[in-house]
């Protein structure tokens, strides 16, 4: 079809939980313990004593591996987002984090 539409998506608008300022400030803290406590069980699960080597520790510390990952890709933006004026997220970054759920 010659003459198609040829709109071209760049970014996406995001929503926020909110509008207010002093909630946005309030959420932003309460996801930056969250995050930090995530960050330090991570990193505990992950420096375990190395006698604890068996299957199960093992299992666990790549589990803490791939959490760790995870939380430190997804939360940062968040964290940004809720504090800034224009909430959006580029086409790219939307289908790598699209891809990281399937």
């Amino acid at each position: 079809m010659v003459g198609g539409n040829c709109t071209e998506v760049t970014e996406f608008i995001l929503k926020g939980f909110t509008d207010h300022p002093d909630i946005q400030v309030l959420l932003f803290m309460v996801f930056l313990v969250i995050y930090i406590i995530t960050l330090l069980g991570n990193l505990g699960m992950i420096m375990i004593d190395p006698r604890l080597h068996t299957p199960m520790y093992y299992f666990l510390g790549n589990l803490a591996f791939v959490d760790l990952c995870y939380a430190t890709v997804i939360a940062p933006k968040m964290l940004v987002d809720l504090l800034a004026e224009r909430k959006s997220a580029s086409y790219p970054v939307t289908m790598t984090l699209r891809d990281l759920h399937s």
